[in-house]
């Protein structure tokens, strides 16, 4: 009897085991849920030759291995002095959108080519110090100058983003990207269209070209 319960006993420990073996042989697959902060460099440097200085920053979570969730806040200062025109503006800037991974590295999945999308929102201050003032008859510029007060406005636009990131040391990527961007809108002063807008640029196209350059910081 207790040879019998014995073998017994062993036939239910094997098939256990072979549960056990079938249950936990196969490798789960790795979920990515990382977390990259990033600051921009490009601005920063050009404002040291020109009118328009900020800074800009972005949070980046991952939300499967190709989408991550990306989220953009900045600050910028800008002149535009043309034509007559001397316009000073100065205001914070938001963006929300996500990027999806075209290209990935084998090795090291945060690496790669990405496009996108982001939805841009900036609340700001404009000051005309000096406009040009028309005849209202023959609509002919008179050679004098007007001025306005400074008010608050706001403006959106949307952007198509094209970028890549590859990891330069430990943790530390290297950012760049293309924003080609839209304006669909926003408070004016009077009707009159605004011609510099932060994070946005000069409004004399259809189009504007916003770049980040920068680095950023993987959070495990």
């Amino acid at each position: 009897m207790l040879a019998i319960n014995f073998a017994n006993a062993q036939e239910k420990l094997e098939k256990t085991d072979s549960s056990k073996i079938a249950v936990t042989d196969s490798i789960p697959k790795k979920k990515y849920h990382d977390i990259f902060i990033g600051v921009d460099l490009f601005n920063p440097i050009i404002g040291t030759f020109k009118d328009k200085k900020g800074f800009n920053t972005f949070l980046s979570y991952q939300i499967n291995n190709k989408w991550h969730l990306v989220a953009e806040a900045g600050y910028e200062k800008n002149i535009f002095n043309e034509i007559n025109w001397n316009v000073d503006v100065d205001g914070f800037t938001g963006k929300i959108g996500a990027n999806w991974f075209i290209t990935q590295d084998v090795e090291n999945h945060s690496n790669g080519i990405y496009i996108g999308g982001r939805i841009a929102y900036t609340k700001y201050n404009q000051t005309v110090n000096s406009y040009p003032i028309r005849d209202l008859q023959s609509n002919e510029l008179t050679g004098e100058t007007g001025s306005r007060p400074k008010i608050s406005l706001d403006a959106f636009w949307l952007e198509v983003v094209l970028g890549a990131r590859v990891e330069i040391f430990k943790g530390f990527y290297g950012e760049m990207s293309l924003h080609p961007a839209a304006y669909l809108g926003g408070k004016k002063d009077d009707n009159i269209d605004p011609l510099v807008i932060p994070g946005y640029g000069k409004t004399n196209g259809p189009f504007n070209l916003p770049v980040f350059w920068g680095i950023s910081y993987k959070i495990k």
